[in-house]
């Protein structure tokens, strides 16, 4: 699918107007048939599992200790041995790590400031039956994250420090 934004704004404008133009309407019936034939067409050309790959994004929000920003934070992106992965690690929409072993560690600590820390696993596997996992350790912080089935990886990890 090359435009999944277009698929996801076509998916919104659908549920607007049958919230909006109901069939109690005097021309309700004939707007929406309208808009719906409108929809169709751009809606034939994307599968359902399309808009769920587009769209499916796992989200994560932990808290860290500010006390502990100088020990090490731990994220680890892995995937059973015969699987391959290609993708990447973004932290706060710059710096990304590629993402091609069988695992990936990076210590996220460099990069955690007293905000929010955005980040962000993005990539593909096979075979899609496969798996991956994804673990964060820190200070008295541990999360982890289990992904499979699709063949993709979309994750989001938010860092907050207080």
């Amino acid at each position: 699918m090359k435009h999944p934004s277009a698929l996801g704004v076509s998916l919104l404008i659908l549920v607007a107007v049958t919230a909006a133009v109901g069939p109690s309407s005097a021309n309700g019936n004939q707007s929406f048939g309208v808009s719906h034939q409108a929809l169709s067409a751009i809606l034939s050309r994307a599968s359902a599992k399309d808009v769920m790959d587009s769209y499916q994004r796992q989200t994560n929000t932990i808290s860290l200790d500010r006390a502990n920003l100088d020990e090490p934070h731990l994220l680890s992106v892995s995937i059973p041995t015969g699987s391959s992965l290609q993708g990447y690690i973004e932290i706060d929409g710059h710096t990304r790590v590629p993402l091609g072993a069988n695992s990936e560690f990076i210590d996220v600590s460099p990069y955690l400031s007293e905000a929010i820390t955005r980040v962000t696993i993005v990539g593909s596997y096979s075979p899609p039956s496969a798996s991956v996992a994804i673990a964060f350790n820190g200070p008295n912080t541990v999360v982890q994250q289990q992904t499979g089935g699709t063949g993709r990886v979309n994750y989001q990890l938010n860092l907050l420090v207080q």
